[in-house]
């Protein structure tokens, strides 16, 4: 069978071992509601649209938005005040988008998007596949540039440090470029866009509810005249900051300590992370210390499903580029 292995499942090895274990080996997944991967999934659906000039790419984030509602009522049975939570949070990212597109309009017109959710699969031997899939890989002046798309509730200085280290980016343009050596990426646009922090203003026995149309509005101008932080950051660079010889030494190293761990023991837990310092607690904590595997902790979670690995490494060709 072999070992796969990604960039998650590697951060995943070097927060917890333990947790590891229980994710990838026992494939436990905790049975919870969490909009923030909603928005997630949505923004880099919407964004893709946005990026390949579409018409109605408002529409296709607006499409993407009622599939995921329609599997999150269903999945999860969600309360009156969850779905009033996830339609205006679907109203929010409409904002963003058009936000974007608005403050970003010639460098869109400008660049072009020659594939989205890019894979391909790194063979490092030891019958050891390491996979990948980047956001978007764009043209921009004629250079192949890797788009990686991040939303973030506020872009801190120290947020903006850690661009250049960031783990997924420097995988992503090496390993691209090993897998796909004679059409490599020759930069990075590392866009972050801050999810808003302002909501519609409800009732009150004076007024009635902030219509939606007003409130799209108001979101529109808080985005060109944020209240405190910056909402838009883009960092381009040729190189990520982690050179190519580094993260191939992280990985083996990383897959050479899975292939040895061989008992549950072997994957030890890292107990300085099962509470974080800003809140909230690992999804296997109940496991790790109220009960273990038992059936009261067991109902929470549900066997996930393997994920697709595909090994055919499909290429965005440089003649799709518009000069």
């Amino acid at each position: 069978m072999g070992l796969h292995m990604s960039v998650s499942s590697v951060q995943d090895w070097m927060t917890c071992k333990r947790l590891y274990y229980y994710k990838r080996i026992k494939k436990y997944e905790k049975t919870s509601y969490n909009l923030p991967f909603i928005v997630g999934r949505v923004v880099h659906e919407g964004l893709a649209a946005v990026l390949a000039k579409k018409p109605n790419a408002i529409e296709v984030m607006e499409w993407a938005y009622r599939k995921e509602r329609r599997e999150a009522i269903q999945t999860f049975g969600l309360n009156p005040e969850q779905i009033e939570e996830l339609d205006m949070q679907e109203f929010m990212t409409k904002g963003m988008l058009l936000a974007y597109r608005t403050k970003y309009a010639k460098m869109i017109e400008d660049m072009r998007l020659l594939g989205s959710e890019v894979e391909g699969a790194l063979d490092l031997g030891n019958d050891v596949t390491f996979v990948i899939k980047l956001d978007n890989i764009v043209v921009i002046r004629k250079k192949k540039v890797l788009h990686e798309l991040k939303t973030t509730k506020q872009i801190t200085p120290d947020y903006v440090k850690r661009i250049q280290t960031d783990l997924q980016t420097a995988v992503y343009y090496h390993f691209h470029n090993i897998i796909f050596e004679d059409s490599k990426i020759e930069e990075v646009m590392y866009d972050v866009i801050r999810k808003p922090s302002i909501h519609r203003k409800k009732s009150s026995k004076s007024k009635p509810a902030e219509s939606k149309e007003a409130f799209l509005e108001r979101l529109q101008e808080w985005y060109k005249k944020p209240d405190d932080m910056s909402v838009f950051h883009i960092e381009r660079f040729k190189t990520p900051g982690i050179t190519e010889e580094a993260v191939i030494n992280t990985v083996v190293k990383v897959s050479e300590e899975m292939l040895r761990s061989k008992t549950k023991e072997d994957y030890y837990q890292d107990f300085d992370k099962c509470s974080a310092y800003y809140g909230g607690q690992c999804s296997y904590y109940d496991i790790c210390h109220n009960g273990g595997e038992s059936k009261e902790n067991m109902v929470l979670y549900t066997i996930r499903k393997s994920y697709h690995v595909s090994k055919e490494n499909k290429r965005v060709e440089d003649n799709e580029v518009e000069t």
